[in-house]
């Protein structure tokens, strides 16, 4: 879908606001122990402490942000197709492949672990203990979440690839400094600050920082775009 210039900066902010509503639901997804050790509830007992709500949340989260992040990536798209002007490129196959899975990887990887959380919170209802949930639910949940995750870390892949190439060809008019504001980067640098942050404060929670890198990192592509000089459109000429 092409987005003038006109709407471009709006739908990209979106696809930024969309990428923190992700950002929001991988936090609700996890929790820590008194250790200070991060984990998904979905794969511990511990799920039978889980409040419904936030599973809820997750899925409310992901339909919001799902068509946030499509519009977002059309936007960006909009921006390389303009500035290539019908030149042909393999980075941009690139980029459309991992602009069509975005989405769906996005909001499937949170809506399947929300789904089979739900069903295991009722099955706890039933009077199945949870230690049962991990001996008998373990290994489909680690398949599901294995299977998903790998979806999206090869959607992550592909749209960073195609960032990092676009901007140091100069398509993306921005510093080159800037490369780094893509999923790969940004998961390395929460990764760092939640480390660093634990250290220095002992406080196990920030290790959820790491989980915040790869939404966060395609939102940072949308501003990084939102700030690249913006050249004439189809509209425009």
């Amino acid at each position: 879908m092409y987005i003038d210039t006109k709407h471009r900066r709006l739908c990209l902010i979106s696809g930024a606001a969309g990428m923190t509503l992700f950002a929001i639901g991988d936090v609700l997804l996890q929790n820590f122990d008194d250790s200070g050790e991060t984990f998904l509830y979905m794969i511990k007992p511990t799920i039978a402490y889980q409040p419904m709500w936030q599973l809820y949340a997750v899925l409310l989260t992901g339909v919001i942000a799902a068509p946030l992040m499509w519009l977002g990536l059309c936007a960006m798209r909009s921006y390389i197709a303009d500035v290539l002007d019908g030149q042909r490129s393999k980075m941009l196959v690139c980029y459309d492949i991992g602009a069509v899975t975005g989405s769906l990887t996005f909001f499937a990887a949170h809506s399947v672990c929300a789904v089979l959380m739900m069903s295991v919170k009722n099955a706890l209802e039933c009077g199945i203990t949870p230690e049962q949930i991990e001996d008998v639910y373990r290994s489909s949940f680690i398949l599901s979440f294995a299977v998903t995750n790998v979806w999206v870390t090869v959607t992550e892949l592909l749209l960073s690839a195609a960032f990092i190439y676009f901007v140091f060809k100069g398509i993306i008019a921005v510093p080159k400094a800037m490369c780094i504001m893509n999923t790969i980067g940004s998961y390395i640098i929460f990764h760092l600050v939640g480390s660093l942050l634990t250290a220095l404060t002992g406080n196990g929670i920030f290790r959820l920082l790491a989980g915040l890198g790869a939404s966060l990192g395609v939102g940072l592509m949308f501003i990084a775009v939102c700030f690249a000089h913006q050249r004439p459109g189809k509209a425009d000429k």
